[in-house]
């Protein structure tokens, strides 16, 4: 019998990659063409770059990084986020993966992206990952802003009257403006994000990545939020509602603000959707000590235990060319937790 070959993907192997994806990971979106169509094919910020092993003429294992505006230590730069790596289970045990995330690596170098960033949750990926070249920079953490005391009192093993007193001790809150929420992409993200400030390595979230990532994507599954001033737009939050930690919760997957006052208007309308959704809270994850971990803060969030994270999350990144970046696990990274592929 021949030995699989490992080579380089193209659009034509969309419906094979998929497959693969669906075997390994039934619950993985990426195994309808129409998020696959979107977000490899018709990325944008450049080619999406794939490597795949192929056995007797069928796809047995996948493994892509699309590309992303980006900013690494102060300079502008093209970064790939490296996500659906799957093996057919038939195929699993072979060590098919260090080799294939080698070749991806090196093509998404070829392809003009420095880095590739890389979230993992499973202690062997974190290993196979860090053989091939993966440097881990830490492990997300999790803020909340509760809004139902029945959710705070489970989680706390309290009654739920002693579990509002700590809440509102906790999450002592003033009053202030709330922002709007918007029928769609708020405008005039560009200035936005230049007037916030305080990110030198991640992801640019203006308004090409806000109209793509948000704007374009096949369901739109996005609520938004926006506060303007007399000088333009001082603060936007994009939100989804999903099942985690013990409840609902509205999550904030972008949270952008020109200064303090602004992000805590954010957080009293994403508090404002929690209620109306019938979600436990408000949630953002997040690196410590970054800028998003700065504005959820002031936004009224505050830190998670992690016993209550079941399952944290780590991220890194990998220097695409094995020299260029090699310093990268040390820089301050913004990064945050997404609803498709954690961002």
């Amino acid at each position: 019998m021949a030995e699989p070959i490992l080579r380089a993907a193209t659009r034509a192997d969309d419906a094979g990659m998929r497959a693969v994806i669906a075997a390994a990971f039934p619950d993985n979106p990426k195994q309808r063409a129409e998020i696959t169509a979107w977000q490899y094919w018709g990325n944008p910020f450049g080619p999406t770059t794939a490597w795949v092993w192929e056995d007797d003429g069928r796809i047995i294992a996948t493994y892509t990084a699309y590309p992303m505006p980006a900013v690494l230590d102060g300079r502008p730069a093209l970064a790939g986020n490296g996500v659906d790596a799957a093996v057919d289970p038939a195929y699993q045990g072979r060590r098919l993966f260090e080799p294939l995330a080698r070749a991806l690596y090196a093509g998404a170098a070829d392809d003009g992206m420095a880095v590739t960033m890389c979230f993992i949750n499973n202690p062997l990926a974190i290993r196979g990952t860090t053989k091939a070249g993966w440097l881990q920079v830490g492990r997300l953490v999790v803020w909340v802003l509760p809004v139902d005391d029945a959710w705070l009192g489970r989680r706390t093993h309290l009654p739920g009257p002693v579990a509002g007193l700590g809440r509102r001790a906790v999450w002592h809150r003033r009053r202030g403006p709330a922002a709007s929420a918007v029928g769609g992409v708020p405008t005039g993200l560009d200035g936005l994000w230049s007037d916030a400030g305080g990110v030198t390595t991640g992801v640019v979230r203006g308004q090409a990545w806000w109209d793509w990532r948000y704007g374009g994507h096949p369901d739109r599954p996005y609520r938004f939020l926006e506060l303007r001033r007399t000088g333009g737009l001082a603060g936007a939050a994009v939100v989804t509602t999903r099942e985690a930690f013990g409840g609902r919760f509205v999550y904030l997957l972008e949270l952008v603000a020109t200064d303090a006052p602004a992000a805590a208007a954010l957080g009293r309308a994403a508090a404002a959707d929690a209620r109306t959704e019938g979600a436990a809270g408000v949630a953002v994850m997040g690196l410590p000590g970054s800028r998003l971990a700065e504005r959820a803060a002031q936004a009224g969030l505050r830190r998670l235990p992690a016993r209550m994270d079941p399952k944290p999350t780590s991220f890194g990144a990998v220097p695409n060319d094995g020299a260029t970046w090699s310093h990268l696990a040390t820089l301050p990274w913004s990064v945050s937790w997404g609803d498709l592929d954690h961002l």
